[in-house]
């Protein structure tokens, strides 16, 4: 027989090496199209709700979801700095405009995607390596790819940029304390030397 749980074979008795779930965090997901449901959960993973950050770090679905709503929000982010500097540029046509707007999309996100990539694996491996981490890369990139909407707080006039570095450094410190399983001050303090080393590669990088 084998146990529908774990996986494993087994005879007349078994010890099944499954965690037990909450029936909040064993609730299926739901099936097909569910954008809905996964923006409700970027929102609450925003909001620090640790059943919303393990939750999505066993769905595969939620890798999906969290490429798109960060593309979308990378993308606002995008056009509202950059849109009305190409509107404002003498002899701009509207072709000029749809192509500067289109190549820029792209790279903003392959850049913004490779920063995000290695900022994750390196938080991960960092956790790994030095704080005893039990996680897995997968685990802490689905939750932190839903809540990465929280950096389109920069779009805030004067206090955007802080508000944004305060709301994702709180949100790293979370997914890498649920998931990754270290300890608090350990996750923040890992979170903010990461974000902030990344901010300043960020902003001094040639763009």
């Amino acid at each position: 027989m084998q146990c529908s749980a774990c996986g494993m074979s087994y005879g007349v008795f078994h010890s099944c090496v499954a965690p037990i779930l909450p029936a909040e965090e064993a609730a299926a997901v739901p099936e097909g199209i569910a954008a809905i449901y996964y923006l409700r959960l970027a929102f609450n993973i925003a909001r620090w709700d640790d059943l919303a950050i393990r939750s999505a770090s066993r769905d595969p679905q939620a890798l999906l979801y969290g490429m798109v709503f960060s593309m979308i929000s990378a993308a606002i982010v995008f056009l509202v700095t950059a849109l009305p500097g190409m509107l404002a540029r003498q002899g701009a046509t509207a072709g000029t405009i749809f192509w500067g707007l289109l190549l820029g999309l792209l790279f903003v996100w392959v850049y913004m995607g490779a920063i995000a990539f290695i900022q994750f694996g390196f938080c991960h491996l960092m956790a790994r390596w030095f704080l005893g981490a039990t996680g897995t890369f997968f685990g802490v990139m689905r939750p932190l790819l839903l809540g990465w909407f929280v950096n389109g707080l920069v779009l805030i006039p004067v206090v955007g940029a802080l508000a944004s570095a305060v709301a994702w450094t709180l949100v790293l410190m979370m997914v890498f304390e649920e998931v990754d399983g270290i300890g608090r001050l350990q996750a923040f303090l890992l979170a903010a030397g990461i974000n902030a080393f990344f901010l300043v590669l960020l902003y001094t990088l040639p763009q």
